[in-house]
């Protein structure tokens, strides 16, 4: 029987799974069986299930990327702001400390 090879299970399929392994005992090998996947899918599913709870059957490559796109963008915009915030700063105590030096 040929297994399949897409990765993209639901995060209540993974969860089902993952329950059927922990809550209801029965081996990781019948279950990938039945959802016609590896078993070293469903082992995975469990470990990170068990290291990181539902969130760790989430997809990372699921996660839309227009919005890590944007906060990218942001957080660019925010380190650019800083930097030159540090830069006003500096020029500040610089003109400060002339200021006391022709005092």
């Amino acid at each position: 029987m040929r297994k399949k090879q897409s990765s993209h299970n639901s995060v209540e399929t993974k969860l089902e799974a993952v329950r059927q392994v922990l809550e209801n005992k029965r081996p990781v090998a019948e279950v990938a069986s039945e959802l016609d996947l590896h078993r070293d899918t469903v082992n995975r599913w469990v470990i990170s299930f068990k290291d990181n709870g539902e969130q760790g059957l989430v997809n990372p490559r699921s996660i839309s990327k227009p919005s890590q796109s944007k906060d990218i963008k942001k957080t660019r915009e925010l380190e650019k702001k800083i930097k030159e915030k540090d830069m006003e700063i500096e020029i500040l105590k610089k003109f400060q400390a002339f200021l006391k030096g022709n005092e």
